[in-house]
């Protein structure tokens, strides 16, 4: 009970302690907050106060020239030369003030008539609030500010006036200076200290005049807000009386400091309002990172003194909670841990060293040293030759070794370890662990007579779960031409050839996924881009718990079996001597013609083309100028037609063409004339010789002369005929009245 209260005595004190170190901690960064707002105010005002300061002396200049020019007016207005006086006058005092762009006067009738500027004179600005607001008044004591405003030479200004009166006391014009836009940036610009700073003019009726850097809509129309400390600032200023001269805000966004400006000396309508301010972010930034700084320092206080007193209270529960870990976690992993006494040549086991070796600790030896007679001499002189070694060069040694446990079953066995030395140097002990690798061992067997097989003649590749490619075997590299460096790691796309469609693929992961493996004909490219077929298998392989964890894929290459498949197709459906389609693909193909017609209420001709003085040509010349002449018949045959059209040989000399979609029977027509034109033109045969020969031509149209294939086909043959018996070198269309010559 005391050992419990004395522990809980040591916990309060150290929480007392840390608490009290976290309050002044705590102190000190609100302190040290307080200093950085204070000092960055201080700062925003005295830059406010330099804006002041420099604005009110030019502010005095301009009062001090408009009475200047009030007072000499008189004069430049009674003579021409007093004209080019007063405009010389205005251009020097122009130039000797940087802060104002224009001086000017303009008459009762807002008439510009004097001006430093002379694209003003003559010009009328009766309805400017610069002229408007004095008229109204009448006070020649006040300096009129305009409000900010577009002028006609498109520049944003604000214009200074003093109303003129007559010698009645009536408006008589105004004199006026406008303050120079880019003097007041200057101004304003000199004043940041940093980036984050903004520097505004504003108009006493809550117009900016200037900002640095500028403010786009958005923003402007958010600081002048009427709900805006600045809005209310404005609001709450009179036109005449005392003002703040100075307010500072404090947000939880910006520190910000508002300076108005309106010297008793100047006798302003309104007055000008300078608006500093800056971003709080960055002024802290140093600030939060001490903070960070302080609080991990703290936590870590916290933290060390935690675990030191939880350390110091639980030492010796710790060393009987490691012990027991380290036997539970060696029983677990089935490794059992032993120890060599050197001097004594006596072995201590745990229970795991029995159960490995299949002795029963109550049997074993005084020693311990039964597990000697397991071993056969060979492997019992390794061992002892490894013991020798480690002890002569004090370093740790692993072997692994076959023994035959007494039930009769032989397994492998490794150990590993290490010499213990006394103070003095002298070796005590050995210290080890052993654990059975027979498992290990036959799957390493495996493994090896599996890269045997990988390295077979078959083109092969293996990728990960994410369809990776992890390795590839030699006949890879020689079927695709590519590098196992060129390929590890990258997908087996590479190899698309870009003949399947994408739902080609689809089909096939689909079929992967449901059965764990597929094959199919597929086209690949080589990496000098030829195209060739293979086929390919690929198989998945999963784990335990059934996921897949690699794919196997292997590829054969069938160039040659598909190019005898391909031979066998072309003897098939085409004729050996022209390789035009023969009557078998002529039948299938005006089958699938005559279906889609009939779908589409569509139109088709079938042309029935036979060779007239064909015999005497293989007569004369032979069957060599015969089978020439044949294949030249092919070739003008295929250029009198369209690639989706067919032409056919069916016989010796009979050929067919098939129109497969035509839009009316003159299409028909225009084709056997020009079928019949082509071939009335000579041939020059390879051979050398020249011949000349004709033909007979018989056309069927589908839907008039037959709804299917044998009837067209008939009629065609018909028409072929009655153009053969009317004197050959012709083409007749298929009438019914052909199908019953006159006798």
């Amino acid at each position: 009970m005391k050992r419990l209260t004395r522990q809980w005595r040591a916990w309060l004190m150290l929480a007392f302690a840390l608490a009290a170190v976290g309050v002044l901690m705590a102190v000190s960064l609100r302190n040290e907050h307080k200093r950085i707002e204070t000092y960055e105010l201080e700062r925003l005002s005295t830059q406010a106060k330099l804006i002041e300061a420099n604005l009110v002396r030019q502010l005095s200049a301009i009062q001090r020239s408009l009475l200047s020019i009030q007072g000499d007016l008189p004069r430049w207005q009674r003579s021409p030369a007093g004209w080019i006086e007063g405009q010389q006058t205005l251009r020097n005092m122009e130039i000797a003030m940087s802060a104002v762009r224009t001086f000017a006067v303009l008459d009762a009738q807002g008439t510009v008539t004097f001006s430093n500027r002379d694209e003003l004179l003559g010009r009328n600005f009766y309805q400017r609030d610069y002229v408007q607001v004095p008229l109204k008044t009448l006070d020649p004591k006040l300096l009129y500010v305009s409000p900010p405003y577009r002028s006609v030479l498109n520049n944003y200004l604000i214009s200074l006036t003093r109303v003129l009166l007559d010698e009645r006391g009536q408006f008589a014009g105004v004199v006026l200076a406008s303050i120079d836009p880019i003097d007041m940036d200057i101004l304003l610009n000199s004043a940041r200290y940093s980036n984050d700073m903004q520097a505004i003019l504003v108009h006493g009726d809550g117009m900016i005049f200037r900002s640095e850097p500028k403010l786009d809509t958005t923003m402007e129309q958010a600081l002048l807000a009427p709900n805006t400390l600045l809005g209310r600032h404005l609001r709450n200023h009179p036109v005449a009386g005392p003002v703040d001269a100075e307010k500072v805000v404090s947000t939880d966004q910006r520190l910000s400091v508002m300076r108005t400006i309106l010297p008793d000396a100047l006798v302003m309508d309104k007055p000008l309002e300078v608006v500093l301010t800056r971003a709080r972010e960055p002024l802290f930034v140093a600030w939060q990172a001490d903070v960070l700084a302080q609080v991990g320092a703290y936590l870590l206080l916290v933290l060390i003194s935690l675990f030191g007193l939880s350390v110091y209270q639980a030492q010796q529960t710790q060393k009987i909670m490691a012990a027991t870990r380290l036997k539970l976690a060696t029983e677990a992993s089935g490794v059992g841990i032993w120890e060599f006494d050197l001097i004594t040549k006596s072995y201590q086991w745990d229970h795991t060293m029995f159960e490995l070796f299949g002795i029963d600790p109550k049997t074993a030896s005084a020693r311990n040293d039964d597990w000697i007679k397991l071993l056969s001499p060979q492997e019992l002189e390794r061992m002892r030759e490894a013991t020798r070694v480690t002890i002569r060069q004090n370093q740790p040694f692993g072997m692994t070794f076959q023994i035959r446990r007494p039930d009769g079953e032989s397994r492998f066995m490794h150990n590993r370890a290490a010499l213990y030395s006394d103070d003095r140097g002298v070796p005590r002990r050995l210290i080890g662990a052993t654990e059975d690798v027979t498992q290990r061992m036959a799957q390493e067997s495996e493994l090896r007579i599996a890269a045997a097989a990988f390295e077979s003649h078959e083109s092969m590749l293996i990728t990960n779960a994410q369809v990776e490619i992890l390795r590839v075997n030699q006949a890879f590299s020689q079927l695709y031409g590519l590098a196992a460096s060129e390929v590890v790691g990258r997908n087996p796309s590479l190899l698309k050839s870009g003949r399947h469609p994408p739902d080609f693929y689809t089909a096939m992961w689909a079929e992967l996924a449901a059965h764990h493996s597929w094959q199919g004909e597929v086209w690949n490219v080589r990496k000098n881009g030829l195209e060739f077929p293979c086929w390919l298998c690929i198989t998945a392989v999963r784990d335990d718990e059934g996921m897949v964890t690699h794919y196997v894929a292997t590829h054969t290459d069938i160039t040659l079996r598909k190019t005898a498949e391909d031979e066998v197709k072309r003897l098939a459906f085409f004729d050996p001597l022209t390789n035009l389609p023969n009557r078998r693909l002529l039948s299938d193909r005006l089958h699938q013609a005559v279906i889609k017609v009939k779908r589409e209420q569509g139109h088709l001709a079938l042309i029935f083309v036979d060779l007239d003085k064909f015999k005497p040509v293989n007569d004369r010349h032979g069957h060599a100028a015969g089978d020439q002449l044949l294949q030249a018949v092919a070739h003008r045959l295929r250029t009198c037609v369209r690639e989706s059209d067919t032409v056919a040989r069916v016989g010796g000399d009979e050929f067919v063409v098939l129109l497969a979609s035509i839009s009316q029977a003159q299409d028909a027509m225009q084709v056997a004339q020009k079928i019949h034109a082509a071939l009335r033109v000579p041939f020059h045969l390879p051979v050398g010789q020249s011949v000349q020969i004709s033909s007979s031509t018989g056309v069927a149209l589908y839907p008039e002369h037959g709804l299917d294939e044998a009837t067209l086909s008939h009629h065609a043959d018909v028409a072929m005929y009655a153009a053969k018996a009317a004197g050959r070198d012709q083409y007749m269309v298929y009438e019914p009245s052909l199908d019953h010559p006159a006798l």
